[in-house]
């Protein structure tokens, strides 16, 4: 952090590259001069720190003044000043003081002034639109950042609603029950409530929070419906956005199950370095009846996924034959302190 904002200072980075110049001078300078023409080398050298000071101040001041301000002709007659001391400093500095190439006329000044002041202004146009690309990149992160964060607040009503739901018809039907998944909701909107604050939690947990609810639904549904979770491959050290995959199973218990006709609920995990594959096969009897629901949990994560996983997701639903299917493929992060696999 400290040596991000030393370098954050200009006045220090501004010297960096001063010595990267002077050292760049120094290395041509002795291809063709001795290194024991102190005289020569010291006028190049202050040349070099005359000539850069003169164009940080032309860029810092000068510059700001056309682009900003659109001062054309003060801009112009400041240009003309600025060459003309530029020039007469170069000269000074080789002729009167240092008394090195005394033959060359001035002009040579002028055009090294001259060809340095079009360097100093191109770096300037490349830092400026390196920082306003990098301004505009913060800000539309900042944007995503408060409508994921927005996307996840609206799953903490969504979630509460449809469990209690939940717990009502399970209460009516298994009222022994109703103090134990009393305990396991609780547990669940917890975990909920936590998770939601965050951008990424540990795959494990939040696979576990997977199992827990469908370890809750699996109380609920009892014999109208069979359910199979299976997973392969290890979660370890794997990062994955809160709440991103409970909504589809949570869509198939709302839908499958059924006192009339046989129905089933597949959830299948499978995971293969970075790559999580989320299968769902659930059915979808003909006389379903309307279920109550919020109507905000497909919309919602479909919404997050393009915020948190653009280009790195692939998302299928369809019906055939009563049979609802969905795949979801989510490419994750690893903990940064983690080495990446041997993939020889």
């Amino acid at each position: 952090m400290a040596q991000k904002n030393i370098l954050n200072n200009s006045w220090v980075v501004n010297t960096l590259f001063l010595i990267v110049l002077l050292t760049v001078m120094v290395l041509v300078n002795m291809q063709y001069e001795p290194i024991n023409n102190v005289r020569l080398y010291l006028n190049n050298g202050v040349s070099v720190i005359f000539i850069y000071v003169m164009c940080a101040v032309h860029n810092k001041y000068m510059l700001n003044m056309l682009i900003m301000k659109r001062l054309y002709w003060q801009y112009l007659g400041l240009l003309v000043g600025w060459l003309a001391f530029t020039t007469w400093g170069s000269y000074t500095l080789r002729v009167n003081i240092f008394r090195t190439d005394m033959d060359m006329i001035w002009v040579s000044d002028l055009v090294f002034s001259l060809a340095c002041l079009l360097i100093g202004i191109g770096l300037w146009f490349l830092y400026r639109q390196a920082t306003w690309h990098t301004l505009e990149l913060r800000n539309s992160l900042l944007m995503r950042d408060k409508e994921i964060q927005y996307l996840q607040s609206q799953l903490n009503p969504h979630f509460f609603f449809n469990t209690l739901n939940n717990l009502y018809g399970v209460s009516l039907r298994y009222p022994n029950k109703t103090p134990e998944l009393i305990l396991s909701i609780s547990e669940l909107l917890r975990y909920q409530l936590q998770s939601s604050r965050k951008q990424l939690v540990p795959l494990e947990d939040e696979l576990q929070f997977v199992r827990n609810y469908v370890h809750l639904e699996r109380a609920r549904v009892r014999q109208r419906c069979q359910v199979s979770f299976k997973k392969k491959g290890s979660e370890k050290d794997l990062l994955i956005t809160p709440l991103i995959l409970i909504t589809f199973v949570e869509n198939a218990f709302k839908y499958a199950p059924s006192s009339i006709q046989a129905s089933y609920i597949k959830v299948e995990l499978e995971i293969k370095g970075e790559t999580l594959l989320l299968k769902i096969r659930n059915t979808v009897p003909e006389n379903k009846q309307s279920v109550s629901s919020t109507g905000v949990g497909l919309n919602n994560v479909k919404q997050r996924l393009a915020l948190a996983y653009a280009k790195r997701h692939t998302l299928v639903t369809h019906e055939e034959n009563n049979i609802y299917y969905t795949e979801l493929l989510l490419t994750l992060e690893r903990h940064a302190s983690t080495p990446l696999p041997d993939r020889r």
